[in-house]
């Protein structure tokens, strides 16, 4: 009797509940499937969304007049011969998404849809020769054609052709950074790249580990700072001419002997963030980095006590 009490009072409290003038109150309700079928009408389009998610009322949610909720009913496979013609391009590809409709909506007028198709890999002759790059890149993905598409008039098509490594010897010339920083990725003539004139490139090649007693004498910055990465001559590129190259030493936690009386105060920064000669460094003349050593100290004092 007392459980049957309980479970009463409960349900009145959610009935009184149920019209809340609070949304959110309603919202959780609608979480836990009660009142679905007042809820199913709610005022508010996130309510009638939850009561969507439960997959109740879709006959009634399918003409909501708000898109993300006809979505949620298309995700429920409810109603796609009428969604797949649904004026809002997000509904149509959701009912891409679920497989249905193909054939008609490999032909819609928004990219977006046709972009899903190709994720499914649906009739990429078609799609291949798409006017959007997006829709022509998904078609790359899946390894189709990639003789024609090596030419392609847009570069992410190319790179992505290049991920598939595919053509890396046309591709080694291609006028995009992008496409040829890919190339490198794959380990294609890296003694050539090495010489390439952007340095995203040169920086790609250095990742690799490659020609790094050439690249540490490299007029970019950006370059030396990849070959530090690499643990290459750190005894070297302590002393570069730029304080970016000597900051990524210190973060590597190499020479902080040196580097804390480095001119440059983003450097003995880094290095008192690592905890070196706090001491020193609470009377830096730089107002960071004596904040930081401050700052240290007290997270040592920390995990001392």
């Amino acid at each position: 009797m007392m459980n049957e009490n309980k479970k009463m009072n409960e349900k009145e409290m959610l009935d009184k509940l149920l019209t809340s003038e609070i949304y959110q109150v309603r919202f959780e309700i609608a979480k836990l499937g009660y009142g679905l079928d007042v809820l199913v009408r709610d005022s508010d389009w996130r309510v009638r969304n939850e009561v969507a998610k439960n997959g109740y009322g879709l006959d009634v949610l399918i003409n909501d007049e708000d898109s993300d909720i006809r979505c949620e009913v298309a995700r429920n496979g409810y109603g796609l011969e009428q969604l797949v013609n649904d004026e809002d391009s997000d509904v149509r590809c959701v009912v891409a998404r679920c497989g249905y409709g193909l054939d008609q909506l490999i032909g819609d007028e928004d990219a977006s849809v046709r972009f899903e198709i190709a994720k499914q890999g649906y009739e990429l002759n078609r799609l291949i020769g798409d006017s959007d790059w997006r829709v022509r890149c998904e078609v790359a993905k899946h390894g189709y054609k990639l003789d024609f598409l090596v030419g392609d008039s847009d570069w992410h098509v190319r790179r992505e052709v290049a991920r598939q490594d595919y053509g890396l010897d046309k591709l080694i010339e291609d006028t995009d950074e992008e496409v040829r920083c890919e190339v490198v990725k794959h380990g294609y003539k890296l003694d050539v790249l090495i010489g390439d004139s952007d340095w995203h490139v040169r920086c790609e090649v250095a990742r690799q580990g490659y020609g790094l007693d050439t690249l540490i004498e490299d007029t970019d910055s950006d370059v030396r700072c990849e070959v530090v990465k690499q643990k290459f001559r750190l005894d070297k590129l302590i002393n570069d001419e730029d304080s970016d190259v000597r900051l990524e030493v210190a973060r590597g936690g190499y020479g902080l002997d040196t580097l804390m009386d480095d001119e440059n105060a983003d450097v003995r920064y880094e290095v008192a963030k690592k905890g070196y000669m706090l001491d020193v460094f609470i009377n830096d003349t730089d107002e960071d980095v004596r904040n930081i050593a401050l700052l240290m100290q007290e997270r040592q004092k920390t995990q001392r006590e």
